[in-house]
């Protein structure tokens, strides 16, 4: 529960990371999220802006390690700037308000420490504390790269700082799993970075194994990930039984998995088109959540709007214009709302977005129920039949698009999906709202409102797909 576990039964995950373009450029170094279903695929919060900034030193915070505690507070540290001996941390009961920030002075006492870099920590059931490591040099430059630790039980008062790890070189950006009763280290080799002509491979991380926590940890041979990465993560999937091994192809901007059921065992890197990171993810932290956690942090950084008064004819809540949150061009996108029909017959727009050029549409055809996404003039549709008693009862309607995959969800279940040649819906400038046509909709109707018959309410937008899971809990807080 308080390191990274193949015991946690979740399958709600999320991501913290900084952002950065290849090779360091175009940097964003503060705390962003995205949310994960499989581990695959890492969904974007907040419009993949900053959800947290540091206000240590020069406000940077880069490496973010992320866990829940024995206390179960979240606990973060984070690589700090200027360099020197410390570390950034701070805690949240939530993960959405960072409290008691402050700096780790973890190598004050450690002479010409030049650094401390990329810090995490794990849960010690056997004295109830936590073990912090990360990587520092110390000297005149960055060339001695080994990693230090410390121990707390309450985050106040640490015990003397020890070294942790020191194979013999360069070694930075380590993190640490269970399984089976032995620890695992993923860890980065440094060495080729200041002794090119010493070893010539380029820079890569590789796993060490112990039957402690504390170590010492020997090196597993002939695991290692590709070269020119680093920052290294192990996360569980439970409904796998697997684990994943990410790493961060720093320079070239973008990420890497690797898989494997007993940590011993590796596959090659999986193939890129089966996985999605948001967008300049550097060196994030993976980790499980509840359903309830992720449910309010959907709410906080994806929830774009939300119409909860129960209405009986059309709403527009978009004129003529150029931005706004149904002009916004957007590859992720979920409109969910809830609905009681009077009848199922003949045609009746529940959502009109954009226009037949760039558009997203709900209607009800004739006892079917339908979606509809179209980019520059090209359409994908969704549909399923609506159930018989649809007209006794509220619905829930849900149409979830994501990078080009369309899917359409009846009372939280999915019903229908497909594919598109497309990814990105670009800016649309119509008139747009819920229960009925405003202009020209995405099907490519124009003639009438065509008014849903009947009552909806609780209309939501978010710039991110929701899954059946997501769309489920949305509709128990707001049940009627």
């Amino acid at each position: 529960m308080f390191m990274t576990s193949k015991n946690q039964k979740q399958n709600a995950y999320i991501m913290g990371y900084f952002r950065s373009g290849p090779g360091q450029s175009h940097k964003t170094e503060q705390l962003h999220y995205a949310f994960s279903r499989d581990g695959l695929h890492w969904y974007e919060l907040n419009g993949n802006k900053p959800v947290w900034k540091s206000s240590i030193g020069e406000g940077i915070l880069r490496d973010p390690f992320i866990a829940k505690g024995a206390d179960q507070h979240w606990h973060l540290v984070f690589t700090t700037r200027p360099m020197g001996p410390s570390i950034g941390y701070a805690s949240s009961k939530d993960l959405i308000q960072w409290t008691n920030e402050k700096p780790l002075q973890v190598m004050m006492d450690v002479p010409d420490t030049v650094n401390s870099w990329a810090p995490e920590f794990s849960y010690d059931a056997k004295d109830e504390s936590y073990l912090i490591y990360w990587a520092s040099s110390t000297g005149k430059d960055l060339s001695n790269s080994k990693h230090y630790c410390v121990k707390t039980k309450d985050w106040e008062q640490f015990t003397k700082t020890d070294l942790f790890y020191a194979p013999g070189f360069q070694t930075i950006d380590a993190s640490l799993a269970e399984h089976d009763g032995k620890y695992y280290m993923a860890v980065k080799d440094e060495s080729h970075v200041y002794e090119p002509d010493r070893y010539p491979h380029p820079p890569m991380n590789y796993v060490a194994i112990s039957d402690q926590l504390e170590g010492p940890y020997e090196t597993l041979p002939g695991i290692q990930t590709p070269d020119y990465t680093e920052g290294p993560e192990f996360l569980w999937i439970e409904s796998e039984k697997r684990w994943l091994l990410y790493y961060d192809y720093w320079a070239y901007g973008k990420y890497g998995i690797m898989s494997s059921a007993d940590m011993r065992n590796w596959s090659s890197e999986l193939d890129g088109s089966l996985s999605r990171f948001p967008h300049g993810a550097r060196h994030g932290t993976m980790f499980p959540v509840s359903e309830a956690e992720l449910s309010k942090l959907l709410d906080t950084f994806a929830l774009r709007a939300h119409y909860r008064t129960t209405t009986y004819a059309p709403v527009r809540i978009a004129t003529e214009e150029e931005s706004g949150h149904l002009h916004d061009a957007f590859s992720l996108r979920t409109v969910l709302l809830n609905f009681r029909p009077t009848t199922v017959s003949g045609k009746q727009v529940l959502y009109d977005e954009g226009d037949s050029v760039n558009g997203f549409a709900l209607r009800i055809q004739d006892g079917f129920m339908e979606g509809v996404v179209c980019s520059e003039g090209l359409k994908l549709m969704v549909s399923a039949k609506l159930s018989e008693n649809a007209t006794e009862s509220w619905q829930c309607v849900a149409l979830s698009y994501a990078d080009g995959h369309l899917k359409l969800y009846l009372n939280n279940h999915l019903a229908s999906e497909d594919s598109a040649s497309f990814r990105l819906v670009r800016s649309h400038a119509s008139q747009g709202g819920y229960g009925g046509r405003f202009g020209t909709d995405a099907f490519g109707d124009s003639d009438g409102t065509a008014p849903f018959q009947g009552a909806i309410e609780h209309v939501r937008v978010y710039d991110v797909p929701l899954y059946a899971e997501d769309i489920e809990a949305a509709n128990i807080r707001f049940r009627r």
